[in-house]
């Protein structure tokens, strides 16, 4: 090597500056080494511990299997797996298995270590071949490092980076300057641990001074010796750390072209010619490097080769795009427009309801749009014509529109004829209710206990619901956990860091939410349900409050849910008929009753809780009208635990009875006197405008403006407000906070309870108009309970709520004769009957019509509806009755387990249906036509991104930088072929496509009966699926026919197969047992307590209750029982010296442990569970003795 060489490229400042920065790089790694290495131990020592504690019985083994990351893990594999994930910064997704060996994991520090580091160290197995970036990425994602600054260490891998990516190898002095301050931040922070980083400077001087004393001139030569030995080592070290600096950037490319690499950082082609350009201009290098340039030339061919093919082939598309034509369309295409308007025209829609047709033009054409009534619409296919689009999308919007017509239509109310009687209507009220999947978190601050952290942290969820505010002795924990039970919302699971104390509340499920008010559409029930659910999780989705001018309800709520990655809610509607009766009375019936016979409505009798009285008709003979009698019927109290959903009461006048209505509004208001000199006089100031707010009238001479309002709220019992004083330069302003419920109520009254509501809402307005800042409310407006609502929503308050109370007047129970012929004048209806119908003590009802003497009496029986199933039922399970087993019984008779201690109440399985529908995808092509993109990066990663939630390879968590890695890292694993991508467009906006998708993706559904599992499966593909078909989204069903016939559709549409629907049933069984005066007794053991905590691990053992190992099992039986609210088992000597024995009694339910295919199997796997329940009983040390008192 001739040293005129070196220097030529040495000459380059930019160049040494590179040089030095990167050197700086491996004296800095090779500086924190022994550190890195103690630090690795001792974190893979604690996960030893951390085994040992959770899998004692694993603790010192190793695996069997020789695990892999390409099959599922060994039990031993997956818990070092879990501890590995539990200790990683950030998301789980971000790691990278492929780095390790599973199987060396318990005995091999480093293929721990290599899980936290980038891609492309699987062989690599000592310090000694991470390179500084793995070591860096180690510090920074692991959590045994948390005490290392992660700030630091993100700046020295963006140093790594700038360097290793240089296309041209050149720094600037300045950036060399930056960089070398970092290198020394990260020093200063780190030299508490590692006293190595003292000299890390005067080590990186050092190499400074080489490369500039040693390089400005070549080296001078006397008789063939070199002036100075220790030159000579300092040029040849230059030269070996410039050698090792090249074949690492060398590396780092071809790993990157072999796809082992993070792709964060893309390769550029140009980088690399800039990399061979270099080496060829030094043949010193190229001559010490050849086996690596060698490889990553024979690289770059095949780099050629692949862009060489796509060009051929994206030359063949664009080739054979200039001669596609439009799609063939089916029907006449020249009509759909028309029809689409003829349609609005029907439907008396504004004309700014009507169609509005645009396009979007793309590569190959057109593909129309249309907005109709405040909905869009897309079209499927592109074509070359623009009209053509326009009548494709009009089809689309004409179907779509009179397919959600039939889901909405009402039925209509029947209208019946007969001579001379007037019509009778029946209507429908629907009731929606929405149920939302939350996996929601709130935790609280950091605390110095668990008891104030869990407080703290049901207060951010109390704030999070808007729940009234705790009562004196009350908690927020508490005031929640009622509200929960009220509610039947799943209650919340507490998880605490020990390390912080920090309370973190987790809200995982199902929640619930009904509409009171009901609708006279079923769409309309619907979106009142989602403002519900919406106005109590506002706080917990992280979402405004809703506004009464807000008409998308269901919008909004999906919308948010899809934006924190939760699933699309669920909404149902339930149907309430009101029959009411408005048949005049007959004034001229014939005396002829003798086959005149008396009937209640059954539907009345069956509803009684729902309707406000019975009508009673007598069935008379031919040609003779009908006589309706009202008979006061005395409602049910209003149960406030039942579900908001229950059926509505039919608006009926109630002869008889008055309703008096009250509304209670919670207020938090406030009203503030302005600057005055003295206490005294900005109270007076303050009270004077609360005064004017409430419309009290001036006090008389010698009373206060604050006597008056005391007096005022004294009299209504409405809470006092409290003041506050707010003292400032010499002024004083003082405030006064209405704050807590404020009831208002209507002392005039009405015959209806709406009417009656509306009353208290006005009341209530005409009192706080002032406060609530609104104009004096008109007797002409007819919704007052509408206007109190938008006040209050407009300030963000509580709605408020309504109570009626009923008051009877006496009514005559002297028949109604009024025009009627005295055979029928004592005609009456027996109310003992419908009363004893009502209590549900008879079988049927019996109403009898008192006829002329000489004529019987006649009874029609009304049979009793049986009550409803319990709501408070899951409702995936069908419940059966007990059932006899003799394998069961036999088990009994061999463990002696009989009357009066031990007593089977019950067996019974419950049954449970799945359904999973399929949808398999072939050779399909998803265009991401929803937005073009800046740039193709973001065009493929955004559609990659989109596609894996659809397909629900990815979820709300996942990186969106990794989503095409994880795509196809997910087809990978599974044999498939990988879609192929490709973006359009030459300049932006950029447009991606997947093509040639394979793939089958499955949704399930479960519900207590086939029809119900199947619907919610087809729901749950047909919530997912729109998206990668070109609909935003579609209009669900309660039919599972139409739900598959629209998933067809879509399918068919797109040239896909039908999906595949798989039903089957399952069952669980399970056995009541109650212990009465149970008792056992121990002389097996050494002592009198070792006896004790003998019985007390067989207890438990029975009752299926895991300990810790080093938990007290006296303790663990105790708290147990104690938390059942049970008597706690007596234990007591027996007359052995050493024996002990303990009585309990308790009621025990075992269930078979899972959901099986058949009734049989479940049946086995419960007798399974019994005998390992029984186990802990069959020892030879142990004799069962049963009291007998």
């Amino acid at each position: 090597m001739s040293s005129t060489q070196s220097y030529s490229r040495f000459s380059d400042e930019n160049y040494k500056n590179w040089l030095k920065t990167t050197e700086s790089l491996y004296i800095l790694r090779s500086r924190i080494q022994g550190f890195v290495e103690k630090e690795t131990e001792t974190y893979h020592n604690s996960l030893k511990t951390n085994i040992r504690s959770t899998i004692p019985h694993l603790y010192g083994q190793n695996c069997k299997q020789t695990c892999d990351n390409k099959k599922p893990l060994c039990q031993l594999c997956n818990h070092w797996r879990n501890e590995i994930v539990a200790n990683h910064n950030g998301k789980g997704n971000s790691m990278h298995w492929d780095n390790c060996r599973p199987h060396l994991w318990p005995t091999n520090k480093w293929e721990v270590a290599k899980a936290h580091m980038p891609r492309g160290h699987r062989q690599h197995c000592t310090f000694d071949q991470f390179d500084i970036a793995a070591i860096l990425n180690l510090m920074s994602f692991c959590k045994h490092f948390k005490e290392i600054p992660g700030q630091c260490v993100s700046k020295v891998l963006n140093v790594r980076n700038s360097v290793m990516h240089s296309p041209d190898f050149r720094m600037s002095n300045e950036d060399m300057r930056r960089h070398h301050n970092t290198f020394l931040q990260l020093a200063e922070s780190l030299k508490h641990h590692i006293p190595e980083l003292k000299d890390l400077e005067k080590e990186i001087k050092q190499f400074y001074n080489i490369l500039d004393n040693n390089f400005n001139q070549p080296p001078c030569e006397v008789d063939g010796q070199q002036e100075d030995l220790q030159t000579v080592k300092d040029f040849q070290q230059v030269l070996d750390r410039e050698q090792q600096a090249m074949k690492d950037r060398i590396e780092d490319i071809i790993s990157r072209f072999e796809g082992i690499q993070d792709e964060n950082i893309k390769e550029k082609p140009q980088d690399t010619k800039s990399l061979l350009d270099f080496l060829d201009q030094n043949k010193d290098l190229l001559e010490t490097l050849g086996p690596e340039v060698d490889k990553l030339k024979e690289m770059q061919a095949k780099v050629d080769q692949h862009e060489e093919q796509i060009t051929h082939l994206t030359g063949r598309v664009d080739q054979l795009e200039k001669v596609t034509h439009d799609p063939v369309f089916y029907g006449n295409p020249l009509k759909y427009k028309n029809h689409l308007y003829e349609y609005c025209q029907a439907k008396k829609w504004p004309e700014d309801k009507f169609p509005v047709f645009t396009e979007d033009q793309e590569a190959q054409g057109y593909r129309g749009k249309v907005t109709v009534n405040g909905q869009s619409f897309i079209g499927i296919n592109v074509f070359n014509d623009k009209k053509a689009a326009h009548q494709e999308v009009a089809y689309i919007a004409l179907e779509q529109l009179k397919l959600q017509e039939e889901n909405t239509d009402e039925p209509s109310s029947s209208v019946m004829h007969s001579e001379a009687s007037s019509s009778s209507s029946s209507g429908i009220t629907f009731f929606g209710k929405v149920t939302v999947d939350l996996s929601r978190e709130v935790a609280s601050d950091r605390c110095s206990s668990k008891e104030e952290a869990t407080e703290a942290a049901y207060k951010v969820l109390w704030e999070s619901f808007c729940i009234s505010a705790p009562v004196e002795g009350q908690t927020y924990k508490s005031v929640t956990m009622e509200y929960f039970n009220t509610n039947g919302f799943p209650k919340p699971t507490e998880d605490f860091d020990d390390s912080t104390t920090i309370c973190k509340l987790k809200l995982v499920g199902p929640f619930t939410f009904y509409d009171k008010d009901g609708s006279t559409k079923k769409r309309q029930a619907e979106q009142q349900a989602a403002k519900v659910a919406l106005q109590h999780l506002s706080g917990i989705i992280s979402c405004l409050p809703v506004s009464d001018s807000e008409k998308n309800f269901k919008g909004v709520l999906k919308e948010r849910l899809d934006q924190l990655g939760l699933k699309n809610p669920i909404y149902e509607t339930e149907e309430s008929k009101a029959e009411t009766s408005e048949e005049p009375m007959s004034t001229d019936i014939s005396s002829d009753l003798i086959t005149s016979t008396v009937s209640i409505s059954e539907a009345e009798v069956k509803d009684h809780s729902e309707s406000e009285s019975i009508c009673t008709s007598a069935q008379l003979p031919s040609r003779q009208e009908s006589v309706h009698v009202p008979v006061p019927a005395e409602p049910d109290p209003p149960d406030s635990s039942s579900p908001a959903s229950l059926t509505k009461k039919p608006k009926i006048e109630c002869p008889g009875i008055t309703f008096f209505g009250k509304v209670t509004v919670d207020l938090n208001q406030e009203v503030a006197s302005d600057r005055c000199s003295s206490k005294e006089e900005a109270t007076e100031a303050a009270y004077k405008i609360l005064s004017e707010r409430f419309h009290i009238s001036a006090p008389p001479e010698g009373q206060t403006y604050r006597m008056g309002i005391m007096g005022h709220f004294n009299r209504h019992d409405l809470q006092k407000p409290t003041e506050e004083f707010v003292d400032d330069d010499n002024t004083t302003i003082c405030k006064l906070k209405l704050v807590g419920p404020f009831t208002f109520s209507d002392k005039d009254g009405s015959t209806k309870k709406r009417q009656a509501e509306q009353q208290a809402a006005k009341v209530a307005l005409q009192q706080l108009s002032g406060i609530l800042n609104c104009p004096l409310v008109s007797e002409s407006e007819k919704n007052f309970k509408g206007v109190l609502k938008e006040r209050l929503d407009q300030l963000g308050l509580k709605n408020p709520i309504y109570e009626t109370e009923e008051s009877k007047a006496e009514t005559s129970e002297e028949p109604v004769t009024s025009g009627m012929s005295p055979e029928l004048s004592n005609l009456s209806i027996s109310q003992a009957a419908v009363k004893e119908h009502l209590n549900l003590k008879s079988e049927s009802i019996s109403t009898s019509a008192q006829l002329p003497s000489g004529q019987e009496s006649v009874h029609v029986p009304v049979p009793v509806q049986p009550d409803p199933p319990d709501s408070s039922s899951p409702a995936s399970l069908r419940k059966k009755p007990r059932i006899d087993c003799p394998e069961i019984d036999e088990l009994f008779n061999v463990y002696n387990l009989k009357p009066p201690q031990v007593n089977v109440e019950n067996i019974k399985y419950d049954q449970n249906f799945k359904c999973t529908v399929t949808v398999k995808l072939e050779n399909y092509t998803y265009a991401n036509k929803q937005q073009g993109y800046d740039n193709k990066k973001d065009a493929i990663r955004k559609t990659y991104l989109l596609f894996g939630r659809v397909m629900e390879i990815l979820d709300a968590s996942s990186d969106e930088k990794m989503s095409s890695a994880l795509v196809k890292q997910h087809f990978t694993q599974r044999s498939l072929p990988l879609p192929q991508d490709d973006v359009e467009g030459s300049v932006k906006p950029f447009y991606c496509s997947l093509k040639n998708i394979t793939y089958d993706v499955k949704y399930d559904g479960q519900g207590s009966s086939e029809h119900e599992a199947k619907l919610r499966a087809l729901q749950n593909a047909l919530r997912s699926l729109p998206p990668l078909f070109g609909y935003p989204s579609l209009p669900g069903a309660d039919s599972a026919e139409v739900v598959q016939n629209q998933l067809s559709s879509m399918l068919n549409g797109a040239c896909q197969k039908e999906p595949v629907i798989d039903l089957k049933s399952e069952e669980r069984a399970s056995i009541k047992l109650s212990f009465c005066n149970y008792m056992l007794k121990c002389t097996c053991q050494s002592n009198k307590k070792a006896a004790r905590s003998h019985l007390c691990e067989r207890i438990l053992g029975l009752l299926g209750v895991k300990t810790e190992n080093n938990a007290s099992l006296r303790n663990s039986l105790d708290e147990w029982f104690k938390k059942q609210n049970l008597p706690q088992p007596v234990f007591e000597d027996t007359e052995e010296a050493l024996g002990a024995k303990a009585t309990f009694s308790l009621p025990l339910t075992c269930c078979s442990p899972g959901w099986e295919d058949s009734w049989e199997t479940a049946k086995s796997k419960l007798l399974q569970e019994l005998k390992l329940r029984f186990s802990f009983w069959r020892t030879k040390t142990i004799e069962i003795y049963f009291s007998m008192s």
